[in-house]
C-alpha cells in the first residue's frame, strides 16, 4: 500500500511518544515544546542524542535509536544539505505510522528532531525528515498550486486564499512565489486555520 494511502492511521507508540513530548498532534507542529517534560506520563525511550560528532552523524543517531524502539524494519539515511541543515529519508516499515493523519506525525517527528539537534549548536541547524517520498509528492503539489492560484490572482487582479496549511506546508508555497514579481505572499489566520494568501503585486 502506497504511503498516501496510509497517512490516516496512527503511529501508535510514537504518536504516544510525541504527544508525551507535549506535541499535539491535532493542533499545529509550530506549537511550542514544554521546557519540562510531564512527568506523570514519561516517554517511553528517551530522545538522546550525542553532543559531538556531525549534524548528519548526530540526526541519524537520533532518528535511528528513536525508531528502533518502535520497529526495527525502520531504516535512516541522512545526507548533508550545507553546513546547518541535513536531510533525512526513513524507509521500510509501516510509512503511514510515521506519516500519521495528514502528515501531522511527520511534521511533529521533524518538530522534535529539530528541537534535540538545536540543543548543541551554537547556530541554528535545520532537520527535514521524508518517509517513501511523501513530502517530496506533496511540495510538487503545492508548487503546482502555488502557480495555478499565482495565474488565477493575475487574471482576475485580486487576492485569492488558500485552505489552512501547516508551518511545512505553508514555506513550500512562500517559497514557490518568491522570485515571481506579480504576486506576493503573506500568511493570515491563527492555529489550525494558518493559511497563505496570495495578492497581486
Amino acid at each position: 500500500m502506497a504511503p498516501d494511502d496510509t497517512n490516516d492511521r496512527n503511529g501508535d507508540g510514537l504518536d504516544d511518544y510525541l504527544e508525551n513530548l507535549g506535541i499535539d498532534l491535532d493542533g499545529d507542529a509550530e506549537t511550542p515544546m514544554p521546557t519540562e517534560p510531564d512527568l506523570e506520563a514519561p516517554p517511553p525511550v528517551p530522545a538522546i542524542t550525542p553532543a559531538e560528532g556531525s549534524l548528519v552523524d548526530r540526526t541519524e543517531s537520533f532518528l535511528v535509536n528513536l525508531l528502533l524502539n518502535f520497529d526495527p524494519s525502520y531504516a535512516v539515511e541522512v545526507r548533508e544539505v550545507s553546513e546547518t541543515e541535513v536531510a533525512a529519508d526513513i524507509f521500510g516499515g509501516d510509512a503511514g505510522k510515521i506519516i500519521g493523519r495528514g502528515g501531522r506525525t511527520l511534521a511533529a517527528l521533524e518538530y522534535v528532531a529539530n528541537a534535540v539537534l538545536n540543543r548543541h549548536d551554537d547556530e541554528n541547524v535545520r532537520v527535514t525528515i521524508d518517509v517513501g517520498g511523501y513530502k517530496r509528492r506533496r511540495d510538487d503539489r503545492l508548487r503546482s498550486l502555488a502557480h495555478d492560484t499565482a495565474t488565477k490572482v493575475r487574471e482576475h487582479g485580486e487576492s485569492i486564499e488558500l485552505d489552512p496549511m501547516n508551518a511545512g506546508e505553508r514555506r513550500v508555497v512562500h517559497m514557490a512565489l518568491a522570485d515571481d514579481p506579480t504576486v506576493t505572499t503573506e500568511s493570515s489566520g491563527q492555529g489550525r486555520d494558518r493559511r497563505v494568501v496570495v495578492k497581486p503585486s
